[in-house]
C-alpha cells in the first residue's frame, strides 16, 4: 500500500450524512448492512475477529470498517432513490401525488399521457384532449388573469398582425361580390375547430412557484379568434394604386364577439427539468418519461385545449383588411 494510501486510512473518521442514515434504519435493515459490511470487511483485511471498540491497536480497522459501512450506505441510498423514480413514474405515481396536493387537472393530464400508445410531437400528435381544462379554472390564477385581461386591453383582435393573420383567414373562403355580407367565424364549434381560424395568441409564462397550473400546463399560450361579419368596402383610387400587385378586394370584418382559449403541447421532449417529486425529493427530468416510453411502450403526446370563453364586444370592434 503506498504512503498516500497509508495517510488516508489514518485519517479520522467523522460521521456524516450516511452515518446518521444507517442509525435511523429500522434494526432489520441496519443489521442486514452490518452483516454484508462485516463480509467485505474479512475478504478485504483478512481480520475475522471481533474488534474491540475500546483498543487503539483496533483503531485504523475500526475506520476503516465504518467508512466501508458508510459507502454501503450510499449503495443502498442509491438503489433506493432509482426504485423510488421507478415507482414516482408509474402511472399513478406523480398523479397521485398531484392530487394529493389539489392538483387534479395536473393528474389527469398525466394519466391520459400514460394511457395511451407512444406519440412524439409534434410530428405525431395523439387525439387532442378538450375536456379537462377549463378557462374558468386557468383564470383563477393571477399568471394567467394578467395576460387575459391585457388581451382585451390592448384590443388584440384588432392589431396588425391579427389583421394578417384575418386576411389570410379570408382568401381561404369564397370571394365576396360587391355589397355581399356574410358570417365570419363561429365560436360555438368545438375548440379544435375554432383553432383552425385562430387570428393571435398571447404566451402564459410558465412560474417557478408550483401550484395547480404549473403543474398541468407550465408555460402555454392564449388563442384567440373571434366572430361577426365581413362585408365588401368601397376603395378609393388612391387605395387600389397603393394596394396593385399586393391584393384587389376592401373588405370589413365587424368583430362581435372574441374567444379566447389555452391551446398547449402535453410532451416531455427535450432536456427540461419537472421539479422535485415524493417524498424523497426526487428529480425528475424530460428525460425520465422518454426513457420510460422507450421501456414500456406507452405514453402519446397530445395537444391540449380549453373550451372557448366567449366575450360579445359593446360596442362591436370594426378592421379593415385586403384580400
Amino acid at each position: 500500500m503506498g504512503s498516500d494510501a497509508v495517510e488516508s486510512k489514518k485519517k479520522p473518521y467523522r460521521p456524516g450524512e450516511a452515518s446518521r442514515n444507517y442509525f435511523k434504519l429500522p434494526p432489520v435493515k441496519r443489521e442486514a448492512i452490518r452483516e454484508e459490511v462485516n463480509r467485505r470487511f474479512r475478504g478485504e483485511t483478512g481480520v475475522t475477529r471481533d474488534l474491540d471498540p475500546t483498543s487503539k491497536a483496533d483503531l485504523e480497522l475500526r475506520r476503516i470498517w465504518l467508512r466501508m459501512r458508510d459507502e454501503a450506505m450510499e449503495v443502498v441510498e442509491y438503489e433506493e432513490f432509482i426504485e423510488f423514480k421507478a415507482d414516482m413514474l408509474l402511472p399513478d405515481g406523480i398523479s397521485d401525488e398531484m392530487r394529493s396536493n389539489g392538483w387534479e387537472e395536473a393528474a389527469e393530464l398525466m394519466e391520459t399521457w400514460f394511457s395511451r400508445p407512444p406519440a412524439f410531437a409534434p410530428k405525431g400528435y395523439s387525439a387532442p384532449v378538450t375536456d379537462i381544462i377549463k378557462m374558468d379554472w386557468v383564470l383563477k390564477f393571477p399568471v394567467a388573469r394578467s395576460v387575459y385581461d391585457d388581451i382585451f386591453k390592448d384590443r388584440v383582435w384588432s392589431n396588425v398582425p391579427s389583421q394578417k393573420r384575418t386576411a389570410e383567414i379570408l382568401k381561404t373562403k369564397p370571394r365576396l361580390s360587391f355589397g355581399q355580407t356574410v358570417p365570419f367565424g363561429d365560436l360555438s364549434l368545438g375548440v379544435a375547430t375554432v383553432d383552425q381560424e385562430w387570428i393571435n395568441a398571447r404566451p402564459v409564462e410558465g412560474q417557478l412557484i408550483p401550484d395547480g397550473l404549473q403543474a398541468a400546463l407550465h408555460a402555454f399560450v392564449f388563442n384567440i379568434a373571434v366572430a361577426g361579419k365581413v362585408t365588401t368596402a368601397a376603395a378609393t383610387p388612391q387605395e387600389y394604386i397603393q394596394m396593385a400587385g399586393k391584393a384587389s378586394l376592401k373588405l370589413q370584418v365587424t368583430i362581435e364577439e372574441v374567444g379566447v382559449y389555452v391551446k398547449d403541447s402535453f410532451d416531455f421532449n427535450g432536456n427540461q427539468f419537472l421539479g422535485w417529486w415524493g417524498p424523497a425529493n426526487v428529480p425528475i427530468n424530460n428525460s425520465d418519461f422518454q426513457r420510460w416510453r422507450a421501456e414500456n411502450h406507452t405514453g402519446g403526446d397530445f395537444l391540449v385545449y380549453s373550451d372557448v370563453k366567449r366575450t360579445r364586444l359593446n360596442p362591436t370592434d370594426t378592421v379593415t383588411v385586403w384580400v
